[in-house]
Order: structure tokens, then C-alpha cells, then sequence
């Protein structure tokens, strides 16, 4: 019996390896869909050991962050974990969160969390009117002060164990927008009209873990940013939808590495994403762990247009009772945008 559950993990772990692959096939071969959801900072992992990894996040266990990326991962949470992250994202713009759960006895582990985004300052215009300034015709627009932008999502989590080899978990999260008000020139009546530019949408978030029961192989699914349409005067767009399938062991256990390397693992984590404004990609990563303490990861993005190449780094220590962690990522973006790095804080609550 045993030895047929364990063909049978290899075979499905093959089988979705394969399917992984596939979708790394040159992008010119699938038809792109671009521009078709709104809100995209939801789309932008939040935590540096999942962005070291190339995202490749739907079998990572046991951490607050789980629930940016697979919720059902916080059923195997021990005791608490709060965890905060800071981006440096692309165009000088900035990306915070936090994230904290705790297990609850037979209950389940509860969570929190959250996501905000900084734009900066910007400048707030108008198109030019023959009733304007004759002076800034040329210009074309009327500059009416600055403005910033605020967008969050905030939200609460839960999961737990269904059998000891599946997990569920999933998130509620309210998605807020502002841009702002502007003025807008009624095209029947050529009257100025100001207008708020804000709205929310109440966010569902999907995901299931399975260990089939060969070594510490596992499988995950993940349904993110399920929502309503969203809607800003007369423009209606969505959020973005993603579908997510994947996958990690680690590969010591299955190579049966020689002694003295159980204090080491070299885990593979590959994840087939399905993303609402974009056709299929893949991510791949790899983590080294030694003795629980010090990481490193790297990880690659197939199928994106400027991002692909992160690597990474960690260092975990515990003391009195808890554990203290730092992550570091860095990501590639391509000649136009450079890079971006990020950083996580943790604290885990025995």
C-alpha cells in the first residue's frame, strides 16, 4: 500500500512538473491579454522570501505571510507569527504590509492583514478651455495642485486542517481606491464638474494544501482577488483574478542525500499561474536552508515582459521562547525599470 501511494505522489508530482513546463513556452505562441483588471498593486507579492523564490509561493507553510499567497498555509502554523514587509517598488513607488496569525487551539489559526501603497505626490490637471488662459493653450491643460493617491486592502484570515494531509484557509479583505478628485468637462453641456474618484470592493481569497503522503512533497491551490466589477464614473474594469496551481519538496529527502544533511534542505517550489490580465506564466525557486537558521533562495519568472531573475536571503534566530526573522529579496525588472528590493521582519510566537 504503501509503496503504490508513493507511485502514486511521484506520477501526480510529474504530471503537474509537466504542466508547469508547458506554460513556459515562448510568449509569442499565446495570445496576451493586457489591461483587463484594475487594482494591480493586490497582484504584487508583499513578503521578500516569496519574492526571492520568483513567487513561486502556493507550497510555502507555516508563516503569517501565507495568506498574500496561499491562506491554507497558515493551518500549519504553530503558536503565532507577525511578520511586516517593505517594498521598494517600481517608479519610486513603495509597498507596506503586515501580517499576523495565530492558532487557536482545535479552532484554527486567525489572522489579519495588510497592504498599502504609496505613490508619492503628483500633479492634479485639467484640459485647457477657450474660457482659459490664453497663455497655456500651448500646454493644453490647467494645472490645478497636487494630489496623492491612496490604495489598501485590509483583511482577516483563517484556516484550518481538514485530515492531516489537507488544509483549507481563505481571506476577506475590503480593497480600498482613492485617485482623487477631478474635474471633468461634461461633454453635452461643457460645464466643469469635479468629481471623487474613490471606491471599494469587498476581495475573496481561495486555498487548499495537500501532502499526499510521499516524503514532504505537496500541492497547492489558490483562487485570489475574487470580487465584483468596480466601478469609476462612466468606466467599469475588474480585479485581478488568479488562478494559481503548484508544488514544492524538498529534493535532499527525495535524492536521500548522504549523512549529515538532515540539517540541511534544498526545497523546489514551482507554481502555474493563471492570471486574469495575462497569459499562463511560470514561477520556479529554489531555497537552501541550514539548520533551520540561514537561507538562501533564488528563483525565475517565465512569460513576463520586464520581470524574471530574484534571489534572496535569510536569517532565522530564535531566543526565550521566539523566533526573530529577516528576509531580503532582490528582483530584476529588465533596463526599464531597474530593480526592486525588498525586506520582511518576523516575529514567530512559540
Amino acid at each position: 500500500m504503501e509503496e503504490k501511494t508513493m507511485r502514486n505522489a511521484v506520477t501526480s508530482a510529474l504530471g503537474v512538473v509537466l504542466l508547469c513546463l508547458a506554460t513556459a513556452a515562448p510568449a509569442s505562441a499565446q495570445v496576451k491579454k493586457l489591461a483587463q483588471a484594475g487594482m494591480p498593486f493586490l497582484q504584487i507579492a508583499p513578503s521578500a522570501d516569496v519574492a526571492a523564490l520568483g513567487g513561486a509561493y502556493l507550497a510555502t507553510t507555516g508563516r503569517a505571510t501565507s495568506v498574500f499567497s496561499n491562506p491554507a498555509g497558515l493551518g500549519m502554523l504553530e503558536g503565532g507569527d507577525i511578520t511586516a514587509g517593505y517594498t521598494a517598488w517600481i517608479a519610486d513607488t513603495k509597498l507596506y504590509s503586515m501580517a499576523a496569525a495565530y492558532r487557536v487551539g482545535n479552532i484554527g489559526v486567525i489572522g489579519v492583514n495588510l497592504v498599502s501603497m504609496d505613490y508619492g505626490t503628483m500633479k492634479r490637471t485639467r484640459p485647457w478651455q477657450t474660457t482659459d488662459d490664453p497663455s497655456l493653450r500651448n500646454d493644453g491643460y490647467i494645472l490645478l495642485g497636487n494630489f496623492s493617491v491612496s490604495e489598501y486592502a485590509v483583511g482577516l484570515s483563517y484556516a484550518r486542517p481538514i485530515t492531516a494531509q489537507f488544509y483549507v484557509g481563505g481571506n476577506v479583505r475590503i480593497a480600498q481606491q482613492d485617485l482623487g478628485s477631478t474635474d471633468i468637462i461634461n461633454a453635452f453641456t461643457g460645464d466643469i464638474e469635479n468629481t471623487d474618484n474613490a471606491l471599494n470592493n469587498i476581495v475573496f481569497d481561495f486555498g487548499t494544501l495537500y501532502y499526499p503522503g510521499f516524503h514532504d512533497l505537496r500541492f497547492g491551490a489558490s483562487l485570489r482577488n475574487f470580487s465584483n466589477q468596480s466601478d469609476y464614473f462612466d468606466q467599469r474594469f475588474e480585479l485581478p483574478l488568479t488562478l494559481d496551481f503548484g508544488l514544492a519538496m524538498d529534493l535532499f529527502r527525495l535524492l536521500d542525500a548522504s549523512p549529515g544533511s538532515g540539517n540541511s534542505r534544498l526545497t523546489l517550489a514551482m507554481d502555474w499561474v493563471h492570471p486574469r490580465d495575462y497569459s499562463e506564466r511560470l514561477h520556479v525557486g529554489l531555497e537552501y536552508g541550514f539548520m533551520e537558521m540561514f537561507f538562501l533562495r533564488g528563483g525565475y519568472k517565465f512569460n513576463y515582459d520586464e520581470e524574471n531573475l530574484s534571489a534572496g536571503l535569510g536569517v532565522h534566530v530564535e531566543a526565550g521562547g521566539y523566533g526573530i526573522r529577516a528576509d531580503y529579496a532582490y528582483s530584476a525588472f529588465g533596463t526599464f525599470f531597474g530593480s526592486v528590493s525588498r525586506l520582511s521582519l518576523g516575529i514567530l510566537l512559540k
